[in-house]
């Protein structure tokens, strides 16, 4: 009877503790995760400019909404604005979350990798998902001069003035002199100014777009992308720092609109998409300079 009661306790004391772990696995969703990845607008900043960190998820089915996705935490950086943008396709879904972030100080920031937790749609098992890590680099503003190399440079500089002033003095005074002992001037040749052609007319932000435009179909990288989803915003009247929702608010012209959402998700969107995201990106911004 001491052998039961021992083993009926034992087998008891077991599924206590099993029973929190199987508590938290049935509140998971079951998931088909394809991608998770996590990346930064700009990894190298000045103190005070803002940046941009967006995290993006693929999964198979579809949702409204992925409570799941835990960001990794900005530390002393300053968050400015939090965006989640859901997006449904034949594919499944995909759930882009964009942090705005301004630093106060220099330093080399990492940012932890993105995760989520949910039941593995091809293994059937509880699983966590994560993304890559991210480091931006904060260049912190130059120092200025002290007062006594200031004070050095100055008279450095008054000397050299006033070797030049005297130096002219002497050239203008030798010149006098060779024009007092020369017998008759020399005739002077006439000539003629050529018409001054007339200026070209003053740039506009769509022709800094078209010439964006022009070097990202050459060389679709990273940072001529930049360049081109840059002078989007511009011409759609948005602020430095602005996000992809500020920009849509501040234009009314469908033909941009269409442009800018094109560079967004050539910027964020998955890497098996992005060639199909470019060429649409180049045709809609063609399409809105015609």
């Amino acid at each position: 009877m001491k052998r039961s009661g021992a083993l009926v306790l034992l087998v008891a004391a077991v599924l206590a503790m099993l029973a929190p772990a199987a508590a938290q696995t049935q509140g998971y969703r079951t998931l088909h995760v394809d991608a998770l990845s996590m990346r930064a607008d700009r990894e190298r900043v000045r103190v005070g400019e803002v940046f941009h960190l967006a995290i993006h998820v693929h999964v198979r089915e579809n949702i409204t909404a992925l409570d799941e996705l835990i960001v990794p935490d900005v530390g002393t950086l300053q968050l400015e604005g939090n965006e989640r943008h859901v997006t449904h396709a034949a594919s499944g879904t995909d759930v882009v979350e964009t942090l705005t972030l301004e630093a106060a100080a220099g330093g080399t920031y990492h940012f932890a990798p993105a995760y989520l937790d949910a039941i593995d749609g091809r293994t059937r098992k509880p699983s966590r998902f994560s993304s890559n890590p991210v480091v931006v680099v904060v260049d912190a503003p130059a120092e200025l001069p002290s007062v006594r190399v200031v004070t050095v440079g100055l008279l450095e500089l008054l000397v050299i003035v006033f070797a030049l002033a005297a130096a002219v003095v002497v050239l203008v005074a030798v010149v006098r002199a060779r024009r007092k002992r020369a017998v008759a001037p020399v005739p002077q040749p006439v000539v003629v100014a050529a018409p001054v052609p007339p200026p070209p007319p003053p740039r506009t932000p769509r022709d800094d777009v078209a010439d964006a435009l022009r070097v990202y179909r050459n060389a679709p990288a990273n940072g001529s992308l930049e360049q081109l989803r840059a002078r989007l915003y511009v011409v759609a009247g948005a602020r430095p720092g602005a996000t992809l929702r500020d920009a849509l608010a501040e234009t009314s012209d469908d033909l941009l609109r269409v442009a800018l959402i094109a560079a967004e998700r050539t910027a964020f969107g998955p890497a098996h998409v992005r060639d199909t995201s470019s060429a649409e990106l180049i045709d809609a911004t063609e399409a809105w300079l015609r």
